[in-house]
């Protein structure tokens, strides 16, 4: 618990953005038309949808900072010589727990395997660009 309280949140904070805004590239100019797609979410389900979206999005950016809080305090459990080795160690959370609970799910949830590839591999960047951004300001 000592370390969650030591954690330096302006970093966690810039780190959480950082990592929102991996998430708006990733489901929107790169993967958001095959997202949508897998998704079965329609033009109409947008309409819908956009007076939630500032709602949404708040949602959204709470749980990537709890997410990114996390990861900073396993860096600060196990720090790391430099921003590389951040990335390194967020891209293996990413993937091998993150990723691996995204994959699960997405076996009961009967989720394609392009899909899974598109939340799976969101999750190993942004986990590599908030730690290389912990480990550089460590």
């Amino acid at each position: 618990m000592s370390t969650l309280t030591s954690l330096n949140y302006l970093h966690v904070l810039v780190a959480a953005v950082a990592g929102f805004l991996v998430g708006w590239v990733w489901y929107s100019a790169l993967f958001g038309k095959i997202w949508s797609a897998e998704m079965k979410i329609t033009e109409e389900m947008m309409k819908e949808s956009k007076p939630k979206m500032p709602l949404m999005m708040a949602k959204a950016l709470l749980f990537t900072f709890i997410s990114t809080a996390g990861l900073a305090m396993v860096l600060a459990l196990h720090p790391v010589p430099n921003w590389v080795k951040g990335a390194e160690i967020g891209a293996a959370v990413g993937l091998l727990i993150v990723g691996a609970r995204i994959l699960n799910g997405g076996i009961w949830e009967r989720k394609s395997c392009k899909l899974s590839a598109i939340n799976v591999g969101h999750e190993a960047i942004m986990f590599a660009v908030q730690g290389a951004i912990l480990a550089a300001w460590a």
